[in-house]
């Protein structure tokens, strides 16, 4: 079963903890499908992160809202959760 929808998407940059830049193409965690979210027990974040679903690593990683750099663009894609 082929799960092909359409996701609203973000495109931001922030400052890592490692003081490195990032440029992140994400969609939310609450816009998954459960069956992508789990339902394990998540990192613990600090005020203003979020687990998102970084769509070009193809995993999950933490946006830190805090250091954003610029804007942060809203988009509508067309992803696959399939490998």
């Amino acid at each position: 079963m082929k799960n092909n929808n359409t996701y609203r998407a973000f495109t931001g940059t922030f400052t890592k903890r490692n003081g490195q830049s990032r440029t992140m193409t994400f969609v939310k965690g609450t816009d998954l499908p459960q069956t992508i979210r789990g339902s394990g027990k998540g990192p613990r974040l600090s005020s203003g992160e979020e687990v998102v679903y970084d769509v070009n690593a193809k995993g999950f990683r933490v946006f830190n809202h805090n250091t954003v750099i610029g804007q942060i663009i809203e988009k509508n894609i067309n992803y696959s959760f399939d490998s």
